[in-house]
């Protein structure tokens, strides 16, 4: 499980690296990402879905950073709240063990 987390999050941040380093942010900056990994090209989609890469035509895209940004804030507030829950749930368990 661990592994193929380590995966997709890996496939985020080169999807995410490829926009901003060839400073895809805007319509007249939009590039094609051309990936043969299948977890790369989801995580594409993913990203369109989200409205955080934008499509101009062509199979091209630019990074919307500002919605970037709310995502990213987002993805870590739940990561936050399931590790805080999983936390609770631990110490629950070891109170009634004990």
């Amino acid at each position: 499980m661990a592994g193929a987390a380590a995966v997709v999050a890996r496939a985020r941040h080169k999807v995410i690296s490829f926009f901003m380093t060839q400073n895809a942010v805007s319509a007249d900056r939009a590039v094609a990402f051309v990936s043969n990994r299948l977890v790369e090209r989801r995580m594409l989609d993913r990203f369109v879905e989200a409205k955080v890469l934008v499509p101009v035509g062509d199979d091209r895209f630019y990074l919307d950073v500002p919605a970037w940004d709310a995502y990213a804030k987002t993805r870590r507030r739940r990561v936050g709240l399931f590790m805080g829950a999983l936390a609770a749930a631990g110490a629950a368990a070891v109170a009634l063990l004990a």
